[in-house]
This record gives C-alpha cells, sequence and structure tokens, in this order.
C-alpha cells in the first residue's frame, strides 16, 4: 500500500490550503460584488474538494483497521489505487498552492477590504489580468476533485469485492455492479479531463429546427442497436454512409442522430474530412481528448483499441485525395457514420442498406421548417403555408437554402409574401457579376445556387444598415472566410488586440536589462555603414498605416471594447451565418457560406487579398514569442491554431496565383502588384512555424522557416540578431526531424557569425558554441563537440558566472558527452553541478532541470546497462522526471517518452527485466506512431528492448530486434560522411555481446570486425581508435579468439555483455 504519511499529509495539507483559498474566496465575496460573482462557482469546486478529502482520510482510517490478504490480486489493485490517491494529492497540493497566491495577489498589499472605488477597481483589474490562470486552475481543481472521486470510488468496490471473496453467494450481482461502476467511472474519468469528447450535436445551432426523415432516424437505430437484425459481414465496423447534394441535412441528420442516442455512446466524436490538414487537427483533438499525443494515428488507435461504444461522424468526405478507407479506425469497434457528396463512398456502408441518398425535404418538412425559421406565430394561417410551399418548391426544397430563407424573413429583410420576388433580385444578380463558372456544374451547382442565393438576400440586408455593430459585422465575416471554417476560439480575436502590448512591454523590459561586459571586436567601418543602412531603411519602409484589421479590433490606444465585438458576433449568430459552440468558446461556419463569403462576384481579388492578410494579422498577433507563450492558456490555444494557419496560407497562394493570372490577362501590366512579402509577413511566417513545431508539423513549419530565413538573410545578413535567429530556430526544427548534419551545418554558420560580429566571448556566442557542442556529440563527433564545450563553460564561467543557467546548460551537455567517451565518475560530477545550480536558478520542474537530472540518472549505469553507484536514488530520479513531463507535457510527448525509455533502462540495471520490457513494450510502439521508425528516440527504445530481453536468455528475438536495429540506412540522416552513428555502433557492440553469450562466436567475431571498421571514425576526425571504447573492442575481440580454439571453454547463461 502507499505511503501512509504521504496519505495522511497529503490529505491534512490539502484540506489546510483549501480552509486558507475558502476563506479567502468567502471574505473576497463580502468585499466586491463582482468578484463575488466570478469566484463564487470556485468556491463550491474548493468545498467539493474538501469533502473528497476527508472521505479519503475516513477510508485510509477504515482499512487501515482492517487489512487484506497481501498476496491477492485485489490487495495489488488496492495499492495501486492508494498510490494513484498519493500521487493525485500532491498535484492537487500544488494546484491549491498556486490558488492560494494568484488570490493573495488579487487581494493585493491593501488587504481584502474594498477600501474604495479606486482600490474596488484595482482589484477587479489584478483580477481579470489573472483570468487566464484561475479558468485554469478551475478546470484543474474540478478535474482533481473528479479523478479523486472516481478513485475513492473505486478503492470501495475494491474493498467490497474483496470483503467477499470468502463467499460465493452474490457475486454474479457483485460482479455486475462492479462492470457497471467500472463503465461508469470511466466515461466520467475521460469527462472530466476535458470539455472536448467532442459531441458533435453541439455543433449545429439551428438542430432545435431539424425536421423530417424521422422514419430514417428509426430505420437506423435499428439497423445500428437491434441485436435481432444479422450483419452480413461478422466482426466488421458497423458503418454507414449519407450521400447527397450539399445544403441537402446529412450533417444535420447524423448531429440529431447523435443527440438522440447519446445515452447509447460513451463517446461522440467528429472529424472535419473536407482537407487532409483539417482530418488531422479533428483527430489530433480526439487524441487529446484520449491523453495522447495530438495526431491522427494515436487517435485512430485509441479508437479501435476502446472498449466501449464511440460513434464517429466523418463528415464532408468529398476530397478525392483522401481516400475514405484511411479515415476509419482498425477493427470492428465503434460506430461510424459518414456525410459525402460522392456517391461512390456508399460502398464503405456495412449495415443494413448500408446508405442513404439525401436529396430534398419532403414538401410538408420544408414548408415546416421555413415557418419555424422565419418565426411565424402557430397556428399557420392557409395563405402562409401556401406562400411557404412556393418559396420551398423554387428553393429546391434544400434544407441549408430554407434555413437561411428562413431568417431573412425573421429579420424583416423580406417577408413571405415578397420573398420570392427578392430571391429573383438577388438570383439575377449573382448571375450577372459571376466571374467564373461553378466549378461543379448540373444539379450540384444550381443547388449551390439556391443557397448562395438565400444568403446574398441576408448579406445585403447587413450592407444597407448603416450601424457600428453591422458594420464590425460584415468586416468580421468577410476575415473568418479565411480561416478554417470551424472552431475560430474567441480567445483568438481578443488575444490579438491584447498580446502585442504584452509583447511590446516585454521587449522594452529586455531592453533595458544591464548588458554582460564583454570585449566585443570593433566595427569595422564598412560593417557600420551597413548597420546604419538596414537602420535606415527598416525606418522608411515601416508601415505607418497600422495593421491590417477589422475596425472593432484596431483600437490600441483606448482599453479595448469586447463588448462591441460580442455585439458584432451575437448578430452574426443570430443570422445563422455563424455558430457558437459553447463548450469551446468558439464560432463556426458552414463550409457552404464559408466558401461563399470568400467567394461572392461582388469580392474582387484585391478585397480577398485585403481579408486574407487581415486573418493572418489577426492570428499573427494572437501567438506569442518564448518566453511569453508558456501560459497555460497560450498552451491550449497552440492546438487550435494549425487549420487557421493551413488555411490562410492556402487562400493566400491561391490570391497571389489569381493575380499572375490577372496580370497576364492584361496587356499592360505594369501597374499590377503582387501581394508583397515583407517584414509584417516574415514575422507572420516565424510564428506560424512556431505553431507548426509546437504540434509536431515539422514538414510544415521547416518551408515557412526555410522561406523566412531567405528574405531575412537577404536583406539584413549574419550579422543581424533577427537573422541569427531564425537560422537558429530552423535548425531547431532540422534537429526535431533527427537531420542532425543540416541542424550542424546551421548552427556553424551562426556560431562563425557571432565570433566576427560579436566577438568570441559575447553570450550570445557562448550560447550558439553550446547548442553546436550539443549537436556534435549526436553527430559522433565527439572531440570537436567537447572542445566545443569546455571553451563555452570556461568563458560563460567568467562572463555570465559559473551559477548562470547557460553555464549550467552546457555543464549538461558536457557530461553527456564524457558518458559518451565512458568516462562515467566525471559525467556524474558535473550532472550533479548542472542539477543543483538548475534546480536553484530555475526550480525542480523547468525542462533543463529535468534534463540534468536525466542525464545524472543515467550517468549512474554504464553503457551496457550495469549499476555502477547509487541504483536505487537513480531509479528514483528517473521517477520524478516521468511524472513532472507526463503531467507537464501528456504521456505521449518526445520528452515524455524519452524519460519512459530511461525509467526502463534503470529497471533493467536493477533486474527488473519484466516491468523494464513491459515499459518499453508500451512506449516503442508509439514512437513508431509518432516520431517516426528512424527517430533516434525510436531506434534508441528498440536497442534496450533487445538487451533487455538478451538479459532474459531470449537470444534469438533479441538477435532478430538488434539485426534490425543496426540497418545503416536508418542513421543516415544523423551520421558523418565519413564514419558511423554512435547509435548504431552502440547496437553492434550490444549484438556482438549477445552472439557471445548464446554461444555464437564467428557471428560475434564478424560483428567485431564490422564494429572494428566503424569505430575508426567515432569521436570525429578520424580519431575513433584513441577513443577509450577501441580497447575494449580490441581486449573482447582476443577473448573471442581465444574461444574459438577452446570451445569446451565457451561461457553459457548469463556472463553478459558487460566486459
Amino acid at each position: 500500500m502507499a505511503d501512509p504519511f504521504s496519505i495522511i499529509a497529503g490529505t491534512a495539507g490539502l484540506l489546510d490550503v483549501c480552509w486558507r483559498a475558502g476563506s479567502y474566496l468567502g471574505r473576497l465575496k463580502a468585499s466586491a460584488a463582482k468578484i463575488e460573482r466570478d469566484l463564487f462557482s470556485l468556491s463550491l469546486e474548493i468545498s467539493a474538494l474538501v469533502t473528497v478529502s476527508e472521505s479519503i482520510q475516513n477510508l485510509w482510517k477504515v482499512s487501515s483497521e482492517k487489512p487484506i490478504d497481501e498476496l491477492s490480486s485485489h490487495a495489488i489493485r488496492i495499492h495501486e489505487l492508494w498510490e494513484d490517491v498519493s500521487l493525485a494529492l500532491r498535484g492537487c497540493g500544488d494546484t491549491m498552492a498556486r490558488l492560494v497566491l494568484l488570490v493573495e495577489d488579487v487581494i493585493g498589499k491593501d488587504g481584502i477590504s474594498v477600501q474604495g472605488k479606486r482600490d474596488g477597481l484595482k482589484k477587479a483589474l489584478r483580477k481579470q489580468s489573472k483570468d487566464d490562470d484561475i479558468r485554469e486552475i478551475r478546470l484543474q481543481i474540478a478535474s482533481h476533485q473528479n479523478s479523486l472521486q472516481i478513485t475513492l470510488s473505486a478503492l470501495n468496490i475494491c474493498y467490497i469485492r474483496a470483503s467477499q471473496t470468502s463467499t460465493n453467494l452474490g457475486l454474479d450481482a457483485l460482479s455486475d455492479k462492479i462492470e457497471y461502476w467500472g463503465f461508469k467511472l470511466h466515461h466520467e474519468l475521460v469527462a472530466s479531463r476535458t470539455k472536448a469528447a467532442k459531441e458533435c450535436y453541439d455543433k449545429a445551432s439551428d438542430l432545435l429546427m431539424f425536421t423530417g426523415k424521422a422514419d430514417l432516424l428509426d430505420d437506423l437505430r435499428r439497423c445500428l442497436f437491434d441485436t435481432s437484425i444479422q450483419i452480413e459481414r461478422q466482426h466488421v465496423q458497423k458503418r454507414f454512409i449519407i450521400y447527397g447534394l450539399g445544403g441537402s441535412g446529412k450533417t444535420e441528420f447524423c448531429c440529431k442522430f447523435a443527440q438522440d442516442n447519446r445515452q447509447s455512446f460513451w463517446g461522440v466524436f467528429w472529424i472535419n474530412a473536407s482537407s487532409p490538414e483539417s482530418v488531422q487537427h479533428t483527430y489530433s483533438a480526439i487524441a487529446h481528448t484520449g491523453g495522447l499525443e495530438p495526431n491522427q494515428r494515436a487517435a485512430k488507435d485509441w479508437l479501435a483499441n476502446l472498449h466501449h461504444p464511440w460513434l464517429l461522424i466523418i463528415d464532408n468526405a468529398d476530397d478525392l485525395n483522401t481516400p475514405l478507407d484511411e479515415l476509419f479506425p482498425e477493427g470492428d469497434r465503434g460506430i461510424v457514420l459518414v456525410t459525402t457528396r460522392n456517391p461512390l463512398n456508399r460502398l464503405h456502408g456495412t449495415v443494413g442498406e448500408g446508405s442513404y441518398h439525401f436529396e430534398k425535404l419532403a414538401e410538408a418538412e420544408a414548408n415546416d421548417l421555413l415557418l419555424r425559421a422565419a418565426g411565424e406565430p402557430t397556428p399557420w394561417s392557409t395563405t402562409a403555408i401556401e406562400y411557404a410551399g412556393k418559396i420551398t418548391t423554387r428553393l429546391g426544397f434544400l434544407a441549408l437554402a430554407i434555413l437561411q430563407a428562413g431568417k431573412a424573413i425573421a429579420k424583416r429583410m423580406a417577408t413571405l409574401s415578397n420573398y420570392l420576388d427578392v430571391y429573383d433580385q438577388s438570383w439575377q444578380r449573382i448571375r450577372r457579376f459571376r466571374r467564373k463558372p461553378s466549378a461543379r456544374a448540373g444539379k450540384d451547382g444550381t443547388v449551390s445556387m439556391n443557397v448562395y442565393s438565400s444568403y446574398e438576400i441576408i448579406f445585403r440586408g447587413l450592407e444597407a444598415t448603416d450601424s457600428v455593430t453591422t458594420q464590425d459585422a460584415i468586416q468580421l465575416i468577410k476575415m473568418f472566410s479565411f480561416f478554417s471554417w470551424e472552431d475560430l476560439r474567441v480567445d483568438v480575436l481578443t488575444n490579438s488586440v491584447e498580446h502585442p502590448k504584452r509583447q511590446l512591454e516585454y521587449d522594452k523590459a529586455e531592453a533595458v536589462k544591464p548588458a554582460a561586459k564583454v570585449d566585443a571586436p570593433p566595427q569595422p567601418w564598412k560593417q557600420m555603414f551597413k548597420s546604419w543602412a538596414i537602420w535606415a531603411a527598416m525606418k522608411l519602409n515601416a508601415d505607418r498605416t497600422g495593421p491590417i484589421l477589422p475596425s472593432v479590433l484596431q483600437d490600441e490606444r483606448e482599453a479595448f471594447d469586447e463588448d462591441r465585438l460580442m455585439d458584432a458576433l451575437d448578430q452574426l449568430n443570430q443570422l445563422s451565418l455563424i455558430y457558437y459552440q459553447d463548450a469551446t468558446d468558439s464560432y463556426s461556419m458552414h463550409p457552404l457560406i464559408h466558401k461563399w463569403v470568400r467567394e461572392r462576384p461582388q469580392m474582387s481579388t484585391g478585397e480577398q487579398a485585403l481579408w486574407c492578410q487581415a486573418a493572418s494579422t489577426t492570428l499573427s498577433r494572437a501567438i506569442l514569442f518564448p518566453p511569453l507563450d508558456e501560459t497555460a492558456s497560450a498552451v491550449s490555444l497552440r492546438r487550435h491554431l494549425v487549420p487557421h494557419i493551413s488555411h490562410i496560407i492556402k487562400c493566400a497562394k491561391d490570391i497571389d496565383d489569381m493575380l499572375i493570372e490577372n496580370q497576364k490577362a492584361r496587356r499592360s501590366t505594369w501597374f499590377m502588384t503582387r501581394s508583397g512579402f515583407g517584414r509584417l509577413q516574415a514575422i507572420e511566417l516565424a510564428k506560424f512555424s512556431l505553431i507548426y513545431v509546437q504540434n509536431g508539423y515539422f514538414s510544415e513549419a521547416e518551408a515557412l522557416q526555410v522561406k523566412t530565413r531567405d528574405y531575412v538573410c537577404a536583406r539584413l545578413g549574419m550579422d543581424h540578431v533577427a537573422a541569427r535567429r531564425i537560422t537558429l530556430f530552423l535548425a531547431g526544427t532540422y534537429s526535431l526531424q533527427v537531420r542532425t548534419n543540416k541542424a550542424g551545418e546551421l548552427i556553424n554558420e551562426v556560431l562563425q557569425a557571432c565570433r566576427e560580429f560579436l566577438g568570441p566571448r559575447h553570450p550570445e556566442t557562448l550560447r550558439v558554441m553550446n547548442m553546436l557542442g550539443a549537436c556534435r556529440r549526436f553527430q559522433g563527433r565527439f572531440k570537436e563537440g567537447r572542445e566545443l564545450l569546455e571553451e563555452a563553460i570556461e568563458a560563460m564561467s567568467e562572463t555570465l558566472g559559473p551559477e548562470h543557467e547557460d553555464t549550467l546548460d552546457a555543464m549538461t551537455n558536457l557530461g553527456g558527452l564524457m558518458y559518451m567517451y565512458l568516462n562515467y565518475a566525471e559525467a556524474r560530477d558535473l550532472h550533479t553541478k548542472a542539477v543543483d545550480g538548475l534546480t536553484k536558478v530555475l526550480g525542480g520542474a523547468h525542462e533543463k532541470t529535468l534534463v540534468a537530472k536525466e542525464s545524472l540518472a543515467m550517468a549512474c549505469f554504464s553503457f551496457e546497462g550495469d549499476v555502477l553507484v547509487r541504483g536505487e536514488a537513480a531509479h528514483d530520479l528517473m521517477l520524478e522526471v516521468l511524472a513532472e513531463r507526463t503531467s507537464k507535457l501528456g504521456k505521449e510527448h518526445p520528452w515524455t517518452l524519452f524519460a519512459v525509455l530511461n525509467l526502463a533502462k534503470s529497471k533493467r540495471g536493477l533486474g527488473d527485466y519484466t516491468e523494464a520490457e513491459r515499459l518499453l513494450r508500451t512506449t516503442i510502439p508509439i514512437a513508431q506512431r509518432n516520431l517516426g521508425e528512424n527517430h533516434f528516440g525510436t531506434l534508441a527504445g528498440t536497442t534496450h528492448l533487445a538487451q533487455v530481453l538478451a538479459r532474459q536468455g531470449r537470444f534469438d528475438e533479441a538477435e532478430q530486434m538488434f539485426n534490425d536495429v543496426i540497418q545503416r540506412h536508418r542513421y543516415a540522416s544523423s551520421a558523418r560522411a565519413d564514419g558511423e552513428h554512435p547509435d548504431r555502433i552502440g547496437a553492434l557492440w550490444l549484438l556482438m555481446g549477445c552472439y557471445q553469450t548464446h554461444g555464437k562466436i564467428d557471428d560475434a567475431i564478424q560483428v567485431g570486425n564490422e564494429l572494428l571498421k566503424a569505430i575508426s571514425t567515432i569521436g570525429g576526425e578520424g580519431l575513433g581508435l584513441l577513443h577509450p571504447f577501441a580497447k575494449r573492442l580490441e581486449s573482447r575481440l582476443d577473448e573471442l579468439s581465444l574461444l574459438t580454439s577452446k570451445s569446451d571453454d565457451i561461457p553459457s547463461g548469463m556472463a553478459l555483455i558487460a566486459a
């Protein structure tokens, strides 16, 4: 069972901090009414947390008095649950401590009482500035409370079950009850993790107006749920296809089915299949719901292995470049509904008829929808029904077109009696001004025109209204059409106003910080002239007109008027031009409306360029550069920005192509301009690439960074800090792709520029030197890396101080390199200094500190995995690192996976091969899925697993795994052109030892000879034969040679790989 002190101390400490936080909040409520409204729900959540904590204390006391058999399966499960409680209590205590600090910050130095209006305003403003942090803590408290309550319920069930083992009486009923509660608890656990277990019936704001197709809903329900109906193909996933024209109500039908049957599903999920980028994004959201690294493969695997019933709706599967069968999770679990315009996709249906063909509503259903959308009072008159019949007939009985018509009538932009006259005028206007034929000919083109004409009536009604709110609404919807059509979060808009102010304040604060005193080389007059010319050019070319933004987002001189923004959004929402999603605090548009706003005849190419740039500027201003982007709200926002960035970039390219076509079509082209690329665009692309990197889209990030770097370097040169920063940014992206050779070239280029323009001892020069030294280690160029790191540490210690974080970070890198030299003692000394210093400077949970801790733990084990010193302490250190990374980064983040790998290595060193194997077999498939087959982390994990198998005497499995890992091409992106990658050399060494232990001496000698050729390059510059490892190899080969002449003396069993 978990440490009793940790449970008692954890609950006691939690109750104490809850009491203090609750006391603060209660007294605040008495001091300020506005703050009372905002914090009241938070105090209720704290009260619930107190109740759960007290229940945990009571259960611990009772269970301690009635011990159970420690060897029973129940005891093992109970032990695991109490460990979970202990861990959760620690996390909960940390969260509550953060809340106390936040509340104290809101209160201020004047105390809790409000001393007049000015003090009350200050408190309200301080509270407003902490809204993001308070919102995050509220979610964490709710999550902690749910998690503790769930674990507490599970413990109670386990104790009940343990008490029942002495008798068979009632066991069947108890088993059923446990299964039921297990299902319910698991459901609540995932629901408590995030709001985004995305139930698609929240997508449609007009779902309450859904009408018709009741017979099809009933039929589909029977097909999917009636067990008496036999499925032709057993053990096949249940899929049903809804195909038909755009605007015929396919999505609404699926949403209605999900809403009516939500009690039958553990989870309802939704995929936007309109493009590969939107598929990846929406699947990533599902992966995040499951607590996985956000990517498509992780989400599909999670669904495929989920034991509870789920519904997946794949919407708008019209992209011919994305085969539909690639979007389905594997296996036979779950139910999948697909909406598509492509009739060939109906072949993927597997139950009942397999598909429904949607064309139009029945006349009565269409009339009903129109009159309800128009807000006509019931009972409807005969005249109203007659007018409705004429309108719906003209609109082809299409649900979306009818809904838009109803909204126009409800807003008095037309009446039932004159709607068709207004509609005909709109139709003629569209046909007259339409520059291009519709991409979809025939029937579907007519459908789109029906919808577009209905929309045009509403839009022109907006244009005819000369109010600030209406003009804001028009500008916003034009800009929205260049974002992705779904999930545009409100905080993107508000942050686009607030974040530039934060960035400016940070830049000003950084500018006045005292710089380190270094002897920089004097600038030659040519360099001084160039610097002055660059400064003058930037001033002359600066855009004095201000950023291109909607009016409601432009006013930076005064306080941002959020009410004005919400009024405009509300007007668009009331007209069903956009619809609000409360779960994500975001807005979406129907795809047809989204396309029409962007491509309506009155929208010239120049105006498209204007609003595309407005969307790009808005999104860019909402993104902060590090270190300002490390807040919880910024991290949360990142995942939602990828589809918007991708759509804006695509639209910008399309507009550029149209400008080129227009230019070619004119005889006189001197006055034509293309959308330019300048300083603003370079900053925008740099920010967009940052989001791509943070979400794992490395190729997309690389493309943007290359374009930005080419522009910046061509205009400013490597002597400018912006050129050096974007180059290092690109090098980091190459490193994440395991292209360390390419990364090394760029870092070296920056280092040479720093030495020339800043001097050899400038802090920036030394930081880049540290980066290059670390990169050289991963390239296998140990000698060069060691020289760079030792020089950097010596200079940093003198200029920055031995306790500076840059100095300590370089020590971590040097310690890792000394480990590669097999100098374990020196490596431990360096890592110990780094851990102590970084803990003091940055804190124990900072990522640099965690890297140093991880490196120190690994230095306690030899290259082969044997314990050198303090094995148990190193194991505990890895547990700490893994817990921190799992909490902060998620359990599938690359750094978290690397911590699991090293934890497994420590368990292997301590002889716990079973647990080491379990960890590796769980982690390697995730690494293969998220990082790739040839990522160094994936290869290292496979190498460690092979070694674990060898230690257990499972030589055939181990040898097969080793031989797969040592394939030379798998290290091509990181190995030197004239040598081998150190990880491949290490795998060869371990394979050689495995063959020897297995008694395959000839095979061991063959691998040893290959290794001897490879090792000549280890360390860089052909100096490998001087490396300490070479002597160990020679000794091993001599030993093997003796064994070939004395076959009777071949050792057996576990006389293992260590020399």
